[in-house]
């Protein structure tokens, strides 16, 4: 037995993939079929953990003859607002209608056509389309995936990278159910741990640990100014309620949606959000959404009970049927919402700001990043983060994202050696761990998470930002941290929590300094004391850098000149 190996389990891969939802096991799969090991290590469960596991609805997809170049000029003037990086989004276009059939492949069921094709249903005022997914979507590829020869770990805690050099060569975790140390050997490691979203809402629920694994490694993040997607709740579920933007009033009877939303916008934007905050500052709440409006939308579409068909087609599977029939008669019955149910702005997140250049490979050597850890940071999507405008784009993120970064992690794996993992860095991180994991003295952990929120979910902070403002949350930021040194723990599950409390706040403090750095408005990221967008002076990437353990801000030039689609006004002019 090694020295390594008296630490703990010891695991050797090719690739090695962090985080089992949709993203991961794409590129688990992608890997495999280059002809490398690969393994698949998830806290939770493989397939069933993760923010995928249940969300199938629908997909945006694209058909094989789309005019990619129509959807890049939409996309860029509307919703990224020439903040793309515009020949990733490129990318993700040419390769979308390769993906939806390669999902049909390994076994998940789409909406078909009456030729048992992948059936596409047009979406108003956009040049893609949407096709139906079976509610329980990853089940399917992780089978596939077991049966391709992927090796499976669940019920482990990644909670640190191994470096020789500026290169990546494993990790380290421990069992979230005993406490057990894990040490993974990796030519290359795949983050696909699915963004921060805050422990807020249900919907978006990963907790930055990609991100800080990323940012403790080396990796620059960019854009995560544009991580905070804001959606309209109720007040009294505090969660989204889908099919309501375009029927919500305020007191005056005026609908929100139609009075902010200035050009016919696929879905929810900024605009409407930032609109409603300034509605209950000038005194025209509660907003409310009329629900007799809502049911006759909802019916047409083929969720009020009378069919679930649209243009010949099958719109959603039964089990998600269902399912919104089940949740809508739940709230009724434990909230009694009525007809005029009262809307708040609630955030969703969700910030994924690993920065990745095309092959979805981080600025460290080894490292890749899919999924939404990397919507922001991609530069994809521009100032949105997701779904973005784009129903259905968050799961196709994952699968294009996925299917790029499992097939560059294996091709570098398949020419780079193992590496040599540090015993005394090992050594070091497993009693850090076991300390911590000991600690039955100190604060609590759920505390430091509501005064968290306290913070993250406030839309003077996080929405309706200023200089003072962000100031401010910054300073709250920093307290917290410091405090969130000394949580206590007592069992692997509680040290669990900690530490997902710790890669919160650092992914927190990324956003707020980001957005204290662009000085002006564009799409979520709204400064009431720059309320323009300035194309001129901030057609520019945020970056933020760890530098010996300190936040570095700086921005990057846009190379708008060379990409094809540009605004009337900018500094090239």
């Amino acid at each position: 037995m090694s020295i390594l190996e008296q630490l703990g389990n010891v695991i050797s891969t090719d690739v090695l993939v962090v985080g089992g939802g949709i993203s991961g096991i794409v590129a688990a799969l992608k890997a495999r079929e280059v002809g490398v090991e690969v393994t698949v290590v998830d806290k939770a469960s493989v397939g069933f953990g993760g923010m995928s596991a249940r969300a199938g609805n629908g997909l945006l997809v694209l058909k094989k003859d789309q005019d990619i170049d129509e959807y890049v000029r939409y996309h860029v003037e509307n919703i990224g607002r020439y903040i793309n990086d515009q020949d990733m989004l490129r990318r993700f276009a040419e390769i979308n209608y390769k993906c939806s059939r390669a999902l049909s492949d390994w076994g998940v069921q789409l909406t078909t056509d009456k030729n048992g094709d992948i059936g596409y249903y047009p979406l108003p005022g956009a040049p893609w389309f949407g096709t139906g997914v079976e509610l329980n979507m990853v089940p399917p590829l992780k089978k596939h995936a077991k049966n391709s020869g992927v090796k499976i770990i669940n019920n482990v805690k990644i909670s640190t990278l191994f470096k020789d050099g500026n290169r990546v060569i494993g990790a380290a975790g421990f069992s979230v159910i005993n406490g057990e140390y894990y040490i993974f050997r990796a030519k290359s490691v795949v983050i696909a741990t699915a963004g921060c979203g805050f422990r807020v809402i249900r919907m978006f629920n990963g907790r930055g640990e990609g991100i800080k694994l990323a940012w403790e490694a080396g990796a620059q993040m960019r854009s995560a100014e544009f991580g905070n997607f804001f959606e309209a709740v109720t007040k009294e579920t505090g969660e989204q309620f889908h099919g309501t933007m375009p029927f919500m009033y305020n007191q005056k009877g005026e609908n929100i949606y139609d009075k902010y939303n200035t050009w016919d916008a696929p879905d929810i934007t900024p605009e409407m959000i930032v609109g409603m905050t300034k509605e209950t500052l000038e005194g025209n709440g509660p907003i409310y959404v009329d629900m007799d409006k809502k049911d006759a939308d909802m019916e047409w579409k083929g969720i009020g009970g009378s069919g679930a068909e649209l243009n010949g087609m099958t719109r959603f599977f039964p089990d998600k049927l269902a399912w919104v029939k089940r949740t809508s008669e739940r709230n009724q019955e434990f909230f009694n919402l009525g007809r005029k149910p009262e809307m708040l702005v609630g955030l969703h997140a969700n910030l994924g700001p690993i920065r990745v250049n095309i092959d979805m490979q981080t600025t460290v050597d080894g490292l890749f990043a899919v999924g939404l850890d990397v919507w922001i940071g991609s530069a994809m999507a521009g100032c949105v983060p997701p779904p973005g405008m784009q129903r259905g784009n968050s799961l196709m993120h994952g699968v294009t994202s996925g299917f790029l970064g499992g097939t560059a992690a294996a091709e570098y794996a398949k020419k780079t050696n193992e590496g040599k993992v540090d015993v005394s860095a090992a050594e070091n991180h497993k009693n850090d761990l076991i300390k911590n994991m000991m600690r039955e003295e100190g604060l609590d952990t759920e505390e430091l998470i509501l005064r968290m929120h306290q913070v993250v979910a406030k839309t003077k902070y996080n929405l309706y930002r200023s200089e003072e403002r962000l100031k401010e949350a910054i300073s709250k930021i920093d307290a917290l941290t410091e405090d969130a040194s000394n949580y206590s723990a007592g069992d692997p599950h509680m040290l669990n929590k900690g530490l997902e409390l710790q890669s919160m706040l650092l992914s927190a403090k990324i956003a707020f300094c980001s957005a204290l750095e662009r000085r002006e408005s564009r799409g979520f990221h709204f400064r009431e004391d720059y309320p323009e967008t300035d194309n001129v002076n901030w057609l520019k990437w945020v970056l933020a850098d760890n530098v010996n353990g300190e936040l570095r801000i700086s921005t990057e030039d846009i190379p708008i000149d060379q990409y094809k689609f540009k605004p009337e006004n900018f500094r090239g002019n």
